[in-house]
């Protein structure tokens, strides 16, 4: 027995069947190459087709080899291209899982010309709530073909699994693409619709709920031909009038984020007739109506929605109208009565706050606040209007605690950090405030106060020109503030700048006109300059808003006496000693009135009465 030839014939039998695995593959690897031509399937195309010559080389001339060749031509031209067809089977797999689509759809789709595109899911979760719900949709669908209505419903589950999942644009791509089949179908044209809104794109979803009203009295006008309403219903599996009333509250929805108020309360009004009870139109419209600072019918629509039933949100909306319209108590009454059965109403105690604040109630501000931040422990804000109430209760340290605790959450937060710098400044504790004036400065807002605070403490300090810098940097950042101008302008007197100061109290003047403290200092400089005329017009004009101020009368004295002119200088003293007779020893000992003493009238005006022995 020739065992040798049998073993020959035997691994002929295995290299043909090698090769033919060989050729199955590189058929399998040519139309991956077709289909989708890139490097690595090029690369393992080549690659395959000279496994597959090399294979039927060797099986053509019985070159029998070592069996080493054979392994690797298996391993090559079998094992390798079946890791791809593994990897191409687990990768379609996740694709139809993610789209939750169907194949058949998306070649039909493709072939009517219309591109079918699906992208993954998201992490983030949002609440659909109970509008236009898929059973919706096909209970509404009318397709003959039985498998492309069966499709149509995978595509709509596989967009609300998209809107499940937060994916909002991507579940809108597929209902333009669906809409677009079912084109008469009113609930795919509203869910299109509606998240068109949810995307903000108003004008857009308005026009296709014109629609959806357009296409629903036509399917209720051909159904109630041949069923009454109540078989209608069954049959749809929803229930008609709320379907219309979601369509009208999407319409008003739209209208009001387009500053088409009118329009929305109409669309609002239509959606409560169809569900009475509608507690969300209700809301919109009274919030329409307040856009339209039409307060009493918002308040009169407001009220009689609340005699049907109490609702916290529009307790709310008048609460706010009572605020708007100085109606204290009664505000108070209603947002008491919101937070009594909502504790956790944020708005509610914000406001309560702000009443309180303004009718200077600052234990009950104090207690609104307070709740704020039990609330939200992580609102800067809150923490610093709680500080802001204490601090007006005297409670100083418990106010500097919550200022504190803004700061803390908030680095940024201006307004905490200047409350801070107030108290420690109050407290003499002036390094540390003018580190924490600082550190406002840099904060979110540069605030207007806090530049005068920290010049304030550099003059309190002699750092005169530390203080200067300060307000030079204000009035960089507020041009528009009038005592930051007179300030700046004051101090700049204090170091003998008197044209810079000049300068600053025009720019004061520009802002505001009728101080009579700017033109007192400003004749002050003026003078210092020796520029007598625009001193006393600068008096003068003082005068006009203050007649009665011995001060400016005074310096109109001085400069007449300076100027030789006599007869001024005594009368702007007599009306001036009229007003304030302390002033008649400081003109007696004042070298500005030497020229003075010699007249007789100058004597008789500055004369003290004698005393009784």
């Amino acid at each position: 027995m020739n065992h040798f030839a049998d073993f020959l014939s035997g691994w002929n039998v295995l290299l043909a069947f090698v090769n033919l695995l060989i050729l199955i593959m590189t058929f399998y690897m040519g139309l991956r190459f077709i289909k989708r031509t890139t490097l690595m399937t090029t690369a393992v195309f080549i690659l395959q087709l000279c496994v597959l010559t090399a294979g039927i080389l060797a099986f053509i001339s019985k070159t029998y080899l070592v069996p080493l060749f054979e392994i690797a031509l298996s391993l090559l031209g079998v094992v390798f291209p079946s890791l791809f067809l593994v990897h191409d089977y687990f990768c379609m797999k996740r694709r139809i899982k993610e789209s939750g689509a169907a194949a058949p759809l998306i070649r039909k789709l493709e072939k009517e010309g219309r591109a079918a595109k699906y992208s993954y899911f998201t992490e983030e979760a949002m609440d659909w709530g109970e509008e236009a719900q898929p059973g919706m949709v096909s209970a509404t669908l009318s397709m003959n073909e039985k498998k492309l209505k069966k499709q149509f419903m995978a595509q709509i589950n596989a967009a609300h699994k998209l809107i499940e999942k937060g994916k909002l644009e991507d579940a809108l791509a597929n209902y333009r693409i669906l809409a677009g089949i079912a084109q008469d179908n009113p609930c795919v044209v509203y869910n299109t619709a509606w998240l068109m809104r949810k995307l903000g794109q108003y004008e857009q979803s308005q026009k296709l709920y014109k629609k959806v009203l357009d296409l629903w009295e036509k399917k209720s006008a051909q159904k109630n031909g041949e069923t009454d309403d109540e078989d209608y219903a069954e049959d749809t599996g929803f229930n008609n009038e709320e379907f219309c009333a979601m369509v009208y509250f999407g319409y008003g929805i739209c209208c009001y984020a387009l500053k088409k108020y009118e329009l929305a309360i109409i669309n609002f009004n239509k959606a409560m007739k169809h569900v009475p009870d509608l507690r969300e139109a209700d809301i919109n419209i009274a919030k329409a109506y307040l856009a339209l600072e039409k307060f009493e019918e918002a308040e009169e629509h407001i009220r009689s929605a609340l005699e049907k039933k109490d609702d916290a949100r529009l307790r709310y909306l008048i609460a706010v109208i009572c605020f708007e319209k100085n109606r204290d108590m009664e505000c108070k009454y209603h947002l008491e009565k919101i937070t009594e059965s909502h504790n956790d109403f944020v708005e509610a105690w914000d406001l309560l706050g702000k009443v309180c604040r303004r009718t200077g109630d600052w234990k009950g501000a104090e207690t609104a606040y307070r709740k704020l931040t039990q609330i939200q422990p992580q609102d800067a804000d809150a923490c610093y209007r709680l500080g802001f109430a204490q601090r007006q209760e005297g409670k100083t340290e418990e106010a500097f605690n919550s200022f504190k605790i803004a700061a803390d959450i908030n680095p940024m937060h201006s307004r905490a950090l200047y409350s801070m710098a107030s108290i420690l400044d109050a407290q003499g504790k002036y390094d540390k405030a003018i580190q924490y004036l600082k550190k406002s400065l840099e904060g979110d807002e540069k605030l207007e106060m806090a530049y005068n605070l920290l010049a304030e403490i550099y003059i309190s300090r002699d750092q005169l020109f530390d203080a200067i810098h300060v307000y030079e940097e204000a009035s960089a950042v507020h041009p528009e503030s009038y005592i930051i101008q007179y300030n700046l302008g004051i101090t700049l007197m204090m170091v003998r700048h008197f044209e810079e100061a000049v300068q600053a109290f025009r720019r004061a003047q520009r802002i505001t006109t009728d101080d009579p403290a700017l033109y007192y200092n400003w004749a002050s400089a003026a003078i210092a300059l020796k520029n007598y005329s625009e001193a006393a017009r600068l008096y003068k004009e003082g005068l006009r808003y203050k007649p009665d101020d011995d001060e400016m009368l005074y310096g109109l004295a001085r400069i007449s006496a300076l100027s030789g002119d006599a007869d001024a200088a005594i009368a702007f003293l007599s009306q001036c000693f009229r007003i304030n007779p302390a002033l008649k020893l400081r003109a007696k000992a004042s070298h500005d009135f030497a020229s003075l003493r010699t007249i007789k009238e100058f004597r008789e005006i500055t004369s003290l009465p004698c005393k009784e022995a």
